[in-house]
């Protein structure tokens, strides 16, 4: 999947999540080598930025979260996540990544 057909299956995803009155917010749409460096020191990825570089780095992976109904706090999806990786798996996108639920790569 290239960036273009990426962005389009996303802006796809997204809309059919506030079409069923999901409330989805984006993170982490692009990181750079350094900043993937980081969250591997971290622990909260797999990937170095360097030697094994992430979808994010060349702009094929977003971090899909969602709000609950007030936007006070972080809430599952209404749907369920294996619904919207489903979902993205019909539009192109790869499988839901067990530990990583809010990650949706292309």
């Amino acid at each position: 999947m290239n960036r273009v057909h990426f962005t389009k299956s996303l802006c796809k995803l997204l809309a059919a999540m506030f079409l069923d009155e999901e409330q989805p917010i984006l993170d982490y749409l692009k990181r750079s080598p350094e900043e993937q460096n980081r969250l591997f020191k971290e622990g909260k990825s797999k990937c170095d930025g360097y030697e094994k570089v992430s979808r994010h780095q060349s702009g094929k992976a977003a971090d899909i979260y969602f709000l609950n109904e007030d936007c006070s706090g972080l809430a599952d999806p209404i749907r369920g996540w294996e619904y919207w990786h489903n979902y993205w798996e019909k539009l192109g996108g790869r499988p839901m990544i067990i530990w990583d639920k809010g990650h949706f790569e292309g």
